[in-house]
């Protein structure tokens, strides 16, 4: 863990010098901060080698993404990959070298497991730890989680093969963190499970979901407007639902608050995008992140 904070600039310098072949990926802890590496890069090494995976991607960008991703690092092509948590979800990535955002010791975990993944590189992998200048971060359990990542990283030889220092980390992360704010156990002692089933969620910001143009599909005059179309005579169908989940973006409810001129209601529920969709930084004019979802 290198000491003092880095600026975005020092964050991308870092990254396009990390290996000799320009391959290194960087996860942030909010898309927010992915997007700011991301001109930081673009400032410094223009677009031809970078890519991004968050959420501000719809689903069949973010697949694409990944398969461009696979194919660069197979070849030895230059990549620069800035991405969110959504890349410690199952993803399997296997970089030279891997910096992550200063947060919770199980995300930095999961971030160094996509670090030379199938031990197949000549060279060791790398796993840099660095704390930016800025710090944004979801709140609640994440926030905490960084805090005592910060602790524990500081001690001198500390050993992250050492099942004793997890056990300390959840240890603390958890005395630290309310574990039923909305008393869910009280409820199901007393049996009663139509409050638990009110009180309970698992995620606790409600989102909508927002349809983009994205690809040949998303083309205007196209398979989306046409089903889009057929929608708004007959209703929505499960299957059309189906068929649109791959080129949806999830908005919270307070940030598609900010964006109601931008949207085109489809259905009950569903929206049209009528704003920005960049082939690099997915959904644009998306101002604040108060996300801690990983999908």
């Amino acid at each position: 863990v290198p000491k003092g904070e880095w600026s975005w600039q020092e964050v991308a310098a870092r990254l396009v010098g990390a290996s000799p072949e320009r391959q290194a990926m960087a996860v942030l802890n909010t898309r927010k901060d992915a997007l700011a590496l991301i001109d930081a890069l673009a400032e410094m090494e223009g677009k031809e080698s970078l890519l991004h995976l968050s959420t501000l991607l719809c689903g069949v960008h973010r697949r694409e993404v990944l398969e461009e991703v696979r194919r660069r690092l197979d070849l030895g092509e230059p990549c620069l990959l800035a991405a969110t948590q959504v890349v410690e979800a199952g993803v399997d990535l296997d970089f030279p070298v891997v910096f992550r955002a200063m947060g919770p010791l199980d995300r930095i975990v999961q971030a160094a497991g996509r670090c030379n993944r199938e031990g197949k590189m000549e060279r060791p992998g790398r796993v840099v730890v660095f704390r930016p200048e800025e710090r944004r971060m979801p709140r609640g359990e994440y926030e905490v989680g960084f805090g005592e990542a910060e602790i524990l990283l500081a001690r001198p030889g500390i050993d992250l093969h050492d099942p004793d220092i997890f056990r300390e980390y959840f240890a603390n992360l958890y005395r630290g963190v309310p574990t039923d704010q909305k008393e869910i156990q009280k409820y199901r002692k007393s049996f009663d499970f139509p409050e638990v089933a009110a009180r309970y969620k698992l995620i606790s910001d409600n989102t909508v979901p927002v349809i983009v143009r994205y690809g040949k599909f998303g083309e205007h005059g196209g398979e989306l407007d046409a089903l889009l179309d057929r929608i708004r005579y007959t209703g929505i169908w499960a299957a059309d639902h189906r068929t649109l989940q791959p080129y949806v973006v999830s908005m919270f409810e307070h940030e598609f608050d900010q964006k109601k001129d931008w949207m085109i209601e489809v259905a009950d529920g569903l929206y049209l995008w009528t704003g920005g969709y960049d082939g690099l930084r997915g959904i644009e004019d998306i101002d604040s992140d108060p996300s801690g979802l990983v999908w």
